[in-house]
């Protein structure tokens, strides 16, 4: 009879697989995931078919979780503006606090790899995030520009802040609404 498998164990594994592939890339070996994590190499494929299946799920979770968070506490009332530096804030402070995370996640989105199913799993938690940019543009009041090239400038934005702030933490509010001020005006400029 086969041991029941431990969420705790197969977290461990996603969270380390996160930063063994942030610091070396998805080309990492699962034995190097394994060790990092103090399990024996094959503990991986019990929680795992393969490498294939265990970067597909730690893109799902590290998508998942930044949804949550991103969205966490959106004000229902209040403006367009007041709503995206809500989930501006929250990405930001996700982001500083979990580089290992964001920089697995860039690297896997660029994975050929990556599953369609799970890419567009995880991008149905984002479709408040993206409705409320396109009723913003509906109304007037962001340019009308893409969605994706919205979404492009706003994580490039906030990454840049991300990088300020880990340079110099105590400046944290100041580059966060700094950087915003300077996402806002470039979204609802009119040239």
């Amino acid at each position: 009879m086969s041991r029941p498998k431990s969420e705790e164990k197969r977290n461990t594994l996603l969270s380390v697989a996160a930063q063994v592939f942030a610091k070396n890339g998805l080309s990492a070996s699962t034995a190097s995931i394994t060790s990092a994590a103090g399990m024996a190499e094959g503990t991986l494929f019990v929680y795992f078919k393969g490498k294939d299946e265990l970067i597909n799920a730690l893109y799902a979770e590290i998508k998942n979780d930044l949804a949550e968070t991103m969205l966490f506490g959106h004000p229902q009332n209040g403006s367009v503006q007041e709503k995206l530096y809500h989930v501006w804030s929250n990405y930001v402070d996700w982001g500083a606090k979990n580089p290992d995370r964001l920089a697995a996640l860039h690297k896997i989105k660029v994975w050929e790899g990556l599953k369609a199913e799970v890419r567009e799993a995880t991008a149905e938690r984002f479709c408040e995030l993206q409705s409320l940019t396109e009723s913003a543009i509906a109304n007037g009041a962001v340019s009308e520009l893409p969605y994706e090239f919205i979404l492009a400038v706003f994580s490039a934005q906030a990454e840049t802040t991300m990088q300020f702030i880990k340079r110099e933490p105590h400046k944290s509010d100041f580059y966060k609404e700094n950087g915003f001020k300077m996402f806002w005006n470039g979204i609802t400029a009119k040239g």
